[in-house]
């Protein structure tokens, strides 16, 4: 009884796995047609996001280097300026210290008059 029983469970499921191959067999085709439509789309969606992220980092890149070029420019700036301003610095400082031993030459002339 329990050989008959399994024998009719696999009779039925090989008429099942017939019925299906029966059902899906003539749209062979269509399925073939449909899986390389979607291959096709898929790899041409995919090529598009490359070029797309491709031209993005070329942009970013670009975009990179024009600041590097104005920082860099700026602080070139901003150094001449500091040596500039240190270099009128130091010359007032140079003039004061010249002018500073004349004032007190003078004032020790007055003092001891």
């Amino acid at each position: 009884m329990r050989f008959l029983i399994r024998l009719v469970v696999l009779a039925l499921a090989a008429f099942g796995a017939k019925s299906i191959y029966d059902r899906l067999w003539p749209q062979r085709e269509q399925f073939k047609a449909t899986g390389s439509d979607f291959v096709d789309r898929a790899g041409t969606a995919a090529t598009e996001v490359g070029t797309s992220l491709s031209q993005a980092a070329q942009n970013i890149a670009s975009t990179a280097q024009d600041n590097l070029a104005t920082v860099k420019a700026t602080a070139s700036q901003q150094a001449d300026e500091v040596v500039a301003a240190a270099d009128a610095a130091k010359t007032e400082a140079i003039q004061q210290v010249q002018d500073e031993p004349s004032s007190t030459e003078a004032r020790s002339g007055a003092n001891e008059k």
